[in-house]
């Protein structure tokens, strides 16, 4: 074989033994620009959203994710030409894309006719469920905006969108969207409820009558039983949990390594049988150990109690929402039993 026509083959082999890994690093950093973007645009800033997929799409122009949430992106912005030029192609990637499959009928056929405007609140509100459902929340964020933006006065729609945020461990945004929803239906008592556990102050604001039962210590104080920190993150205190289960873990660990190095210490120290052998640093090794291994163990065992008495101190009271029914009884109430005979029925308080 010629040398030029080796040396091009050789050039070929390493092209192909490099392009895989090139190939996956894009992928990866494509889908890191993906998920910046989906954040981007659940926080409705849909310009940087659209520079975020922008980026993805360059890196891994076969990644249909990217161009759907360009199209979302353009839609958001009411650039209905190009949001359906994007989910097209996100569709020629991935056909079995269902949502975005009827997202695009819609748009298509909204778009096709003179004057048209977006798709109806109606069928905003359907797909809106469908990304719900799918956990696809960014999307279904968008879509229930859309609902809201034809028709404010839709508790359901601000109900759904505050399950979304919630989804994403988003509590402000959940609980102005909750707000909006019992303000709109004063009567929805399982979300006066929900907000009355989640956020106390803000179901109050809402005029919501939140009660306040006994501490619920029996939870966090399990959690960190288990492992130290956990209950104070339970409590809502990440900062205290990182430093409390830090420590009380870091001292255990020093107590498992001093004994073990100690141990070994000694093993050698009573192995040695000639009389000319290094018998001090062995000794040594074990004595400062055995001091360290004390030091460490009164730690743990300090830390972990301070672990567990401080996830009781820190739990918080379980709160409910009050009904107008549960106002109205009273704890004891006289009259008849069903027998039929006089006596006394205790209504019990319930927290």
């Amino acid at each position: 074989m010629p040398r030029n026509a080796v040396l091009a083959f050789s050039l070929f082999l390493a092209s192909l033994w490099m392009t895989s890994p090139l190939k996956a690093a894009n992928a990866a950093l494509g889908s890191q620009w993906v998920a910046y973007g989906q954040k981007l645009y659940a926080a409705q800033q849909y310009d940087k959203a659209i520079s975020a997929f922008t980026t993805a799409a360059k890196a891994n122009s076969g990644d249909p994710q990217a161009w759907k949430g360009l199209g979302y992106s353009f839609y958001a912005k009411r650039d209905y030409t190009s949001a359906l030029k994007y989910c097209k192609y996100a569709l020629q990637l991935n056909p079995n894309d269902a949502g975005l499959s009827q997202f695009t009928q819609r748009l298509t056929a909204s778009t096709a006719q003179p004057g048209a405007g977006a798709p109806g609140s109606g069928n905003a509100m359907a797909l809106a469920n469908r990304y719900y459902q799918a956990k696809q929340y960014p999307y279904a964020i968008q879509q229930y905006n859309v609902v809201l933006s034809s028709d404010p006065n839709n508790a359901v729609a601000y109900q759904y969108l505050g399950n979304c945020y919630y989804a994403q461990g988003d509590k402000p945004h959940a609980v102005q969207a909750f707000k909006h929803a019992i303000a709109l239906n004063p009567n929805n008592v399982a979300l006066k409820s929900f907000l009355a556990r989640y956020s106390p102050e803000d179901a109050r604001e809402s005029g919501v009558q939140v009660a306040e039962g006994p501490k619920d210590w029996a939870q966090p104080l399990w959690r960190s039983a288990v492992l130290p920190g956990w209950g104070q993150s339970y409590n809502g205190d990440g900062t205290k949990a990182w430093l409390v289960g830090g420590v009380t873990l870091g001292a255990l660990a020093g107590t498992v390594a001093t004994y073990v190095i100690g141990d070994n210490a000694r093993k050698t120290y009573e192995g040695l049988t000639d009389a000319n052998a290094d018998y001090d640093t062995p000794y040594n090794t074990w004595e400062s150990m055995a001091t360290l291994n004390h030091v460490f163990a009164i730690t743990f065992l300090t830390a972990y109690t301070f672990n567990l008495v401080d996830a009781i101190l820190g739990a918080k009271a379980d709160t409910h929402a009050l009904g107008m029914n549960d106002l109205d009884q009273k704890p004891v109430q006289l009259g008849l039993m069903p027998q039929g005979v006089p006596g006394v029925t205790v209504q019990l308080l319930k927290f």
